[in-house]
């Protein structure tokens, strides 16, 4: 079993990042592993509890299921992935975001546990699966304050002829 934690600061309200970590269909897609989301239409975390996902952790495709085991609005949310066919294929994984409001930003800590299968899978599986967690961190920070950034108003030139 291999358990990787890391966290990041974004400065951002707690409720915009918990609005933006529950649309699946933008902060899912931020894991490189993730291939493919299949939602219902007009899901609802309140309402759905299991939906589809397919991943490819290079060995290949993986059709699993993502299966929410706790939410706690606007703070804690978490996952279990796993293959649709044998929970013990693949890499099942449990997802937890947590956020924690600091002063006027929040820390969002990420965490992930499972196993390859055995030890030394995952070892030699840990420190790829930590520079994708880190990656995904970033864009999800990136993604979540550029959107609490708002333009200069474009302003009209009168140009005057020569």
């Amino acid at each position: 079993m291999l358990t990787i934690a890391e966290k990041i600061t974004i400065k951002a309200d707690v409720n915009k990042i918990w609005a933006f970590l529950t649309d699946f269909s933008l902060s899912l897609n931020f894991n490189r592993f993730h291939t493919k989301l299949e939602l219902p239409a007009q899901y609802s975390i309140g309402k759905m509890k299991k939906f589809k996902i397919a991943h490819n952790f290079g060995f290949g495709n993986y059709e699993m299921v993502a299966e929410i085991t706790d939410c706690i609005p606007p703070n804690k949310i978490c996952l279990w992935e796993y293959c649709i066919d044998d929970k013990k294929k693949g890499f099942p994984h449990k997802v937890e975001f947590q956020i924690e409001p600091k002063g006027r930003d929040c820390i969002l800590n990420y965490r992930v546990s499972g196993s390859y299968g055995g030890k030394v899978q995952d070892m030699s599986f840990k420190p790829i699966l930590k520079g994708v967690i880190i990656e995904e961190l970033l864009k999800i920070k990136n993604a979540i304050e550029s959107s609490e950034k708002v333009p200069k108003p474009l302003t009209s030139e009168t140009v005057k002829p020569i």
